[in-house]
């Protein structure tokens, strides 16, 4: 995870300030125009190449049909996660303020609205936060914020409360660097270290237990199972390994086909990756051997890697992270080029 220093920040203003327009067409066929407004001392040239765009393609019969650049700024716009109800998309955006001589980072929590092609931000903290992700209960998101100690936090804000200042779920633990839930009181998480940890914490009993290290950034529930995914690497690859919460037990799947660490799950149970500016399918046995699991070094299955789509046309750059949407309608995923 990119980690920059907290600085106090001007509030992001009113749509019509300093709008970046573009006109773009979505699953409903309608042109709309995205306007996306930034406060005067965080405008960046927008003729510089941008180092992290967020992308959104619209899904028909599995085909990736319209792809909009929903960022389309200089700068680092990462993590995208869909709601549950499919409808907007939570990602992390991160400005440069300027206060007289010196220049500072910070992050915020964005929410794209899909339909409406509307841009909001959803914390205008003066923390940074990064990974928003939706809690079990719906009503609540959840971050790694970052505090002027630098300590790296579980953090809680409303979804539809505006400048709500949170609160930190598990203030005991630390140095978090990526989550993911299992139910309301337990999550998985990445925990910076050496090496770096999978723990399963407790929030309620704010308890915590090892599971695995060595691993790799992605955290994942596999679709209409109980079952969770992350990766480790391997070689001069990475492998992903499935986790059974219920079980608490851990075993190998397969290798990712290149260096790239970053993977999603097609919501039919398949798994995508990319090479360069194509995504790539692949199917996953998700019953394997009472051996497979027992192993103190799960064998990884070989797979057969199919590209599922060739976004060369809206990509010049390498697909990182990416995510398709609970009712299959959208596929959002970060594309990386260099400045």
């Amino acid at each position: 995870m990119k980690i920059v220093g907290s600085s106090k920040r001007s509030s992001w203003k009113s749509r019509l300030a300093a709008p970046l327009a573009r006109s773009v067409t979505l699953a409903v066929k309608l042109a709309v125009t995205l306007a996306v407004t930034l406060p005067f001392t965080l405008l960046m040239a927008l003729t510089a190449q941008a180092e992290d765009e967020i992308y959104l393609a619209t899904l028909v019969d599995d085909k990736a049909t319209d792809v909009v650049n929903i960022t389309n700024r200089q700068g680092y716009d990462n993590q995208p996660h869909f709601t549950p109800d499919s409808k907007f998309l939570l990602f992390t955006a991160m400005f440069t303020t300027k206060q007289g001589e010196e220049t500072a980072q910070q992050t915020d929590s964005m929410r794209f609205d899909i339909a409406n092609a509307k841009l909001e931000n959803l914390t205008e903290s003066t923390a940074s936060e990064y990974s928003p992700t939706v809690t079990p209960d719906g009503e609540h998101f959840s971050v790694i914020r970052v505090g002027s100690d630098g300590r790296q936090l579980l953090w809680q804000y409303p979804l539809e409360e505006r400048k709500n200042p949170g609160n930190s779920l598990y203030p005991e633990l630390f140095d978090i660097g990526y989550h993911v839930w299992l139910n309301e009181e337990e999550l998985l998480l990445f925990v910076l270290g050496d090496p770096m940890e999978l723990q399963r914490a407790d929030i309620d009993a704010k308890e915590s237990e090892l599971v695995d290290i060595n691993i790799g950034r992605t955290l994942r529930q596999v679709p209409g199972t109980e079952l969770f995914s992350y990766n480790k690497e391997h070689g001069q690859g990475w492998q992903m390994f499935i986790y059974n919460p219920d079980e608490k037990k851990t075993y190998g799947n397969i290798n990712l086909p290149s260096p790239n660490m970053y993977y999603a799950w097609h919501q039919d149970g398949s798994l995508l990756t990319a090479i360069g500016n194509k995504v790539y399918q692949s199917k996953v046995n998700l019953t394997p051997t009472a051996e497979a699991i027992t192993l103190k070094q799960p064998e990884v299955s070989g797979s057969k890697w199919a590209v599922w789509h060739d976004f060369s046309d809206s990509c010049d750059g390498n697909i990182t992270r990416m995510v398709m949407s609970p009712d299959k309608s959208y596929f959002a995923f970060v594309c990386n080029t260099a400045e």
